[in-house]
């Protein structure tokens, strides 16, 4: 492949991955949204967290029972090219053919890499969706995000650039893209993954390197947000300046988390990577 080309995909065909145009349409993960992923920023040409998330990929097709071939694990990270520049790297494990209530028995394993400029916006908007959100098998990546697609839309037409998810209890999630972090009354709380927080890589990260309380937190509580940050593997940490008309704070504490985010980010090597499975 060209490096380039804005987007390419693989598939694994058992013992090495070959260029591919897409999913059949017979595939589950296509039909039904039955497929699990990870999103790896590519940064100079090298991946970022990449043994995080590719564990956190194996977890995954492991609470959804799909098997999981380790060999094609190894073979994803020689499809990255030195050349690349900035960009993702998206890792599915789909459900492939069969039944809807069939078992994932011959499951498909598909890479797909996007060029993409690492663009963030300088004052980060933030509004609140009025209508409830229904979080599918909370924390994981799935293929169903059709509605988190229209409600970043939604958002993004009334000038915002995301938006934050309520459960019908109004039980804040993250945000369409992203996990949130909340300052309420001096304390930082964020969401739990039973209330679909996503299983993110770097929000683990931030629960590691940050005093945070992972509890729900109700839409009538985020009327008293004095501020909110974001997390996810192409933002990183991204304080909002602005939740719905209101101007809030972006405290120092959250710059300095953000810096030792992209320093950490900038720390990645293949001799890393390849350890990664073991």
């Amino acid at each position: 492949m060209n490096p380039s080309e804005a987007s390419a995909c693989w598939l694994w065909q058992g013992d090495m991955f070959e260029p591919s145009a897409g999913l059949p349409l017979s595939d589950r993960g296509f039909r039904y949204g039955m497929s699990v992923f990870e999103t790896v920023r590519i940064h100079m040409g090298l991946p970022v967290f990449w043994n995080a998330h590719l564990a956190r990929l194996t977890a995954s097709a492991a609470t959804c029972g799909f098997p999981l071939s380790e060999s094609a694990l190894k073979s994803s990270l020689s499809l990255i090219s030195p050349r690349w520049t900035e960009g993702v790297l998206r890792l599915y494990v789909t459900a492939g053919d069969g039944p809807p209530s069939g078992p994932a028995v011959q499951t498909r394993i598909a890479v797909l890499w996007e060029r993409r400029a690492r663009q963030l916006p300088p004052n980060y908007a933030l509004e609140t969706t009025p209508g409830p959100h229904l979080p599918l098998l909370g924390g994981l990546k799935t293929g169903n995000y059709w509605a988190n697609a229209q409600s970043l839309g939604e958002a993004k037409s009334h000038g915002a650039d995301e938006s934050l998810l309520f459960t019908p209890a109004n039980h804040l999630i993250g945000g369409c893209m992203a996990n949130a972090f909340v300052h309420i009354g001096g304390v930082w709380l964020t969401p739990p993954k039973s209330l679909g927080a996503r299983e993110g890589v770097v929000r683990q990260w931030v629960l590691e390197h940050f005093d945070v309380i992972e509890t729900s937190v109700s839409r009538a509580e985020m009327a008293r947000a004095d501020a909110v940050f974001l997390t996810s593997s192409w933002i990183g940490v991204m304080p909002a300046r602005q939740l719905d008309q209101r101007i809030i704070g972006v405290p120092d504490q959250v710059l300095r988390l953000r810096q030792m985010l992209e320093v950490e980010m900038e720390k990645t090597d293949h001799t890393e990577q390849t350890d990664a499975i073991g």
